[in-house]
Parts: structure tokens; C-alpha cells; sequence
């Protein structure tokens, strides 16, 4: 018999500590291919151990400890030998004191066992940044050229295609092309949290069709984008 699947689960709550979204995971097989967010994430885990791969190095995290992901840095899930149970925080980039609400967090589930909603809001709460109100993230200070014509791009760098594509994936972790899918797919996100119809996101973001934005989008998030949408 195969691995049970993950199960994941997002939620948007209003006016939570500057948190855009929450999502949760319990399961064996939380392996996600390399993508990244247009927000932080700050990972939380109550059992299990939780494996990332974040520029090139491996990193773990077991139960009352968290990873920073920060906004546009490519990453990518491993799965485990154990189910794996952690929340997942999105806030706006560079809102919060990330190590700080992290050690926040564990102390609060040390100290009474639980994480609720009233809790991840009040922690947040407490981190933010009083002089700051986000930044862009990486992805979104590029400019478009990088994936909207690879061709183009390499030209006005005086490089050729093969050469602006090497340096490309050397600097961002993946290759130009799969940097712009998941641009897209983070579009898509938006607009879905939005409410926007799922047929008319796929349309407005470049895919083919309602199917071809599903299968991209459930390999990347781990979920379909109608249960994401309903999040």
C-alpha cells in the first residue's frame, strides 16, 4: 500500500496580527517541489519533524520549533519516516521579527500544549515591526523580462540564452522558466483568495485551461485550487 496522502488546509482570517493567510498539514508525505510565496512563512511544528530544503541546504525542524522562509526565496518540502502535524503562518514580507514569534510560539506550546487561533494572532501581534510596513519580495523587484521572454532578457544582458539561464538558476535557486510558472501560480493565489472563478484565474494567469492550472497548482501548494479557494 502507498503512503497516505497529506492533508492540507488554509484559512483567511480577518484581522489576525498581520497574518494573510494560515494553512495547516497533517500527513506522511508532505514532499512539495521546489516554488516559493510572495509572503514570509514562518513554520510551526507540533509532531513530527518537518524537512526543508531552502537555498541548497537542508533544514529540520521537530516538534516546538520553527523555520523563516522568507518572501521569494525558492524552497522545496521532504518527507519524512513520521506524520507530520505543523501550521503554517503567511504574513507580508518583513512584517514581523520572525526568530522572535518563532521563540514566542514555542514557549506558549511548551508552556500549555496548544497553539489556537487567539494565540497565533496575539504572538504576531506582539512581533510586528512598529516602523515598518512590509517589503517587496525578491520575486516582485526582478521586473517581468526574467520569465515573461528568456530570450529578451538574455539579450539585454549581453548573454545568450544558455548562459542568462545558468546564472539565472544560480542565483535564484531555480531556471527561468519555472521561476515564471510559480509567479504565476502565486497570481493565482490571489485572485482565488480573492473569490474570483477558478476557470477565469487559470484564464487571466496563462494557463491552458481549468485543469492545467489544477494539476499545476495542487503539485506546487499541495491542494486543489477549488479547496484552496474555499479556504
Amino acid at each position: 500500500m502507498g503512503r497516505p496522502p497529506q492533508v492540507w488546509d488554509y484559512w483567511r482570517p480577518t484581522g489576525g496580527g498581520g497574518i494573510v493567510e494560515l494553512g495547516t498539514v497533517r500527513g506522511l508525505d508532505v514532499a512539495l517541489p521546489v516554488h516559493f510565496h510572495r509572503e514570509d512563512q514562518l513554520t510551526f511544528v507540533l509532531a513530527g519533524r518537518r524537512r526543508f530544503v531552502i537555498a541548497g541546504d537542508l533544514c529540520e525542524a521537530g516538534p516546538g520549533e520553527g523555520v523563516h522562509i522568507p518572501a521569494g526565496l525558492p524552497h522545496r518540502s521532504l518527507c519524512g519516516a513520521d506524520e507530520v502535524v505543523c501550521v503554517n503562518l503567511y504574513t507580508r514580507p518583513g512584517l514581523h521579527a520572525a526568530p522572535e514569534a518563532i521563540a514566542a510560539l514555542a514557549r506558549h506550546w511548551r508552556r500549555t500544549g496548544g497553539l489556537g487561533w487567539p494565540d497565533l494572532t496575539r504572538i504576531a501581534e506582539e512581533h510586528r515591526h512598529s516602523l515598518r510596513t512590509g517589503v517587496e519580495p525578491a520575486s516582485a523587484l526582478m521586473g517581468g523580462e526574467a520569465w515573461d521572454s528568456v530570450g529578451e532578457a538574455a539579450r539585454r544582458a549581453g548573454m545568450s540564452r544558455e548562459g542568462y539561464s545558468r546564472r539565472f538558476r544560480k542565483h535564484h535557486g531555480v531556471p527561468p522558466h519555472a521561476f515564471g510558472l510559480q509567479e504565476r501560480l502565486n497570481e493565482a493565489r490571489l485572485l482565488l483568495r480573492a473569490g474570483e472563478p477558478i476557470a477565469a484565474v487559470a484564464a487571466d494567469t496563462g494557463f491552458t485551461d481549468q485543469s492545467h492550472l489544477g494539476r499545476c497548482f495542487r503539485r506546487a501548494f499541495g491542494v486543489t485550487p477549488g479547496r484552496y479557494r474555499a479556504g
